[in-house]
């Protein structure tokens, strides 16, 4: 089954909380890149209505990388960091 990506994706890479996307944006692959040899990292992604959508965990010293399957998340009215911990992360949107 070939899918056709329907729009164009960006990256932001991130390593606090804050804006990542000001828009309707919809959530297609995220990559999580540990910081410390200790502890394991965590990132919380929150819509534009303040409901976190997205929670991932990166285990220490190690690199997650997810892509979503066909549509991905939707997060209506903007996408930001609402915590990070222990790790960058590099976002891949809908621009």
């Amino acid at each position: 089954h070939l899918h056709n990506m329907k729009s164009d994706v960006k990256a932001v890479r991130k390593n606090s909380t804050g804006t990542v996307f000001g828009g309707r944006t919809r959530l297609r692959g995220i990559i999580l890149g540990s910081t410390s040899s200790s502890s394991a990292g965590q990132v919380t992604l929150r819509d534009g209505n303040n409901v976190d959508q997205f929670i991932v965990d990166v285990p220490a010293g190690d690199t997650f990388a997810y892509n979503l399957a066909e549509d991905g998340i939707l997060f209506e009215g903007g996408m930001s960091i609402q915590a990070i911990s222990n790790c960058t992360v590099t976002v891949i949107l809908d621009k």
